[in-house]
C-alpha cells in the first residue's frame, strides 16, 4: 500500500476500500451488510499505521456517500482527536502539520449534515471470450482489416478481464490462412523497435466491438510475452489510435 499525499484518500489503500465498498453496494448489498463485510474483511488484516487510514477513510467515503454510521464516524473521530494518525507524519513537521489541518477539517465535516443518499449503480466487468493463442480479425472503418493474435488474458483485482494482442503487419480484405497468420511479422510501436503489443479492454456496456470482430484461427503462434509496456486503451479508442499512430483507416 502507498499514500501520494495529506488527503484522506490520497492513499492505495483508501481507493481499495472505495472501490469494494462500492462494488458491494452496486451488487445490492444493503449499506449494513456492505460495511459489516468491509469491516470484517480489512480490520482483520491491517497493522496499527493502516488501521487509522482505513478508518478515517472510510468515514469520509461513507459521508460523501451519504451513507455514514454513528460506529465508523466515532472511530474516525476518535483516531482524529487522539493524534494516532499523526504519528506517521512525524518525520516531516510540514506534512504533519497539513495533515493535521486535513484532519480538522475531517472531524467538521464527519460533524456536519451528510448529502442525501447517493445510488450506487452496479459496476461494469469487463471480460472476453478469447483466450491465448487465438487470431481475430478487426473490420476498419474502410471496410478493410486487420489481424490480432492473443497473447494472454489480462485478469485485474477488480475482476476485469482483457486480452493483450499483438498486431500483425497486415491489412487487407481477405483473411488468410491458419499458416499464412503464423509467418506475418508483427506490426511495431511507431519510431519504436519493440513490437506493438495493446491491452484492449471496453468501456462500459456499449462499447461493443462485436460487431467489427471474427474469430479466425486458434494456437496460432504467438511472438510476444505478457509482460510490459504495452498500450492501453479502450475499443472506442482504438479508431483514433490506428489512424494517429499507424495512418490506418
Amino acid at each position: 500500500m502507498g499514500t501520494w499525499g495529506v488527503a484522506i484518500l490520497s492513499d492505495d489503500l483508501a481507493e481499495e476500500v472505495s472501490f469494494r465498498y462500492k462494488d458491494l453496494l452496486g451488487a445490492n448489498y444493503t449499506n449494513e451488510q456492505a460495511s459489516k463485510m468491509i469491516i470484517e474483511e480489512y480490520t482483520s488484516e491491517l497493522d496499527e499505521d493502516e488501521i487509522t487510514v482505513f478508518w478515517l477513510s472510510f468515514a469520509l467515503i461513507q459521508w460523501k456517500l451519504g451513507r455514514q454510521q454513528e460506529d465508523v464516524k466515532n472511530k474516525a473521530i476518535q483516531i482524529i482527536e487522539d493524534g494516532t494518525d499523526l504519528k506517521r507524519w512525524a518525520d516531516d513537521p510540514k506534512l504533519r502539520k497539513k495533515r493535521e489541518a486535513v484532519l480538522l477539517k475531517l472531524k467538521d465535516q464527519l460533524n456536519s449534515p451528510q448529502p442525501p443518499a447517493k445510488k450506487v449503480p452496479a459496476r461494469f466487468v469487463a471480460d472476453t471470450f478469447l483466450k491465448a493463442g487465438d487470431a481475430i480479425s478487426y473490420q476498419l472503418i474502410s471496410g478493410d482489416y486487420l489481424l490480432f493474435k492473443v497473447i494472454g488474458i489480462i485478469e485485474q483485482w477488480t475482476g476485469d478481464r482483457y486480452p493483450l494482442f499483438e498486431m500483425c503487419d497486415w491489412v487487407g480484405r481477405e483473411i488468410p490462412m491458419k499458416e499464412h497468420i503464423n509467418n506475418l511479422e508483427l506490426r511495431k510501436e511507431p519510431f519504436e523497435e519493440r513490437i506493438n503489443k495493446l491491452a484492449i479492454f471496453p468501456a462500459g456496456k456499449r462499447d461493443d466491438p462485436t460487431r467489427r470482430i471474427k474469430f479466425v484461427a486458434e494456437e496460432v503462434r504467438i511472438h510476444s510475452d505478457m509482460e510490459p509496456p504495452y498500450t492501453v486503451l479502450t475499443w472506442k479508442e482504438f479508431d483514433e489510435y490506428l489512424a494517429k499512430n499507424h495512418g490506418i483507416k
